[in-house]
């Protein structure tokens, strides 16, 4: 239940500090992978290795736009999230609550089964699935590998992997009853999904686009997730009164 706001301030909780750095991936690319089995599962692990990343996801449905950027942290605590949406809405996801404001104003205080305030398909704990690239390219399994190829994306070298997705499947993997019941009337209605993940240096995945169409292959939602600056010092700061 959301508890009433109270006047609170940023604190500067060095998070950031209080787990090993990860080594940076290796300045090149890895084998050519040929399923999706191996895909998924190989860039999910090497993803959940990594300390931190920055992330930017854009998402585009019936000509509504919607942007989230920020930091994903992974801390003896489990995974902390900063992340703005709009550059209006501010979110703080810790181990054991969330807090949110809206331009600027004061902070109030969620708990983690509450729904989130920038995203009405998810609660509050589910926002780190939302932009954890682990999350997002695991919630490709069961997908068929139709297309791969070499791309060059800002100047840096890529392997480009294109995917069929399996909207039930995605469904049954998805741990929010309110979006996986999103999920199967997509699947029910005919909807079809695609994915393209693009594979950097050190087997990372650095862009994830997923676009879901209508039976009359009219696209109807897009989903952009880019991922920087892995392992960077990034720092969740914890409001407090």
């Amino acid at each position: 239940m959301r508890r009433s706001a109270v006047a609170l301030v940023l604190a500067g909780v060095a998070l950031a500090g209080c787990a090993e750095r990860t080594p940076l991936p290796a300045p090149t690319l890895g084998p050519v992978v040929d399923d999706s089995a191996t895909l998924v599962t190989g860039l999910a692990a090497r993803a959940d290795e990594q300390r931190s990343v920055r992330f930017r996801t854009e998402t585009t449905m019936t000509g509504l736009r919607v942007d989230l950027d920020g930091g994903l942290l992974r801390a003896r605590e489990g995974r902390l999230v900063s992340l703005r949406q709009d550059s209006s809405t501010d979110v703080v996801v810790l181990a054991d609550a969330g807090y949110s404001r809206t331009d600027g104003g004061t902070w109030t205080r969620l708990d983690l089964a509450d729904r989130a305030p920038v995203r009405a398909d998810t609660t509050v704990a589910g926002l780190a699935d939302e932009v954890d690239p682990a999350s997002v390219v695991e919630s490709l399994a069961g997908s068929l590998l139709v297309d791969k190829g070499d791309e060059r994306l800002d100047g840096v070298p890529t392997r480009r992997y294109t995917l069929l997705v399996d909207l039930r499947v995605q469904a049954e993997r998805t741990p929010d009853s309110s979006r996986r019941a999103q999920l199967l009337a997509a699947y029910e209605s005919g909807f079809t999904a695609s994915a393209t993940v693009w594979v950097g240096p050190g087997d990372l995945p650095v862009r994830v686009e997923q676009v879901l169409r209508t039976l009359e292959d009219n696209v109807f939602q897009r989903t952009l997730h880019v991922f920087t600056d892995w392992n960077a010092d990034i720092r969740v700061t914890a409001p407090v009164s």
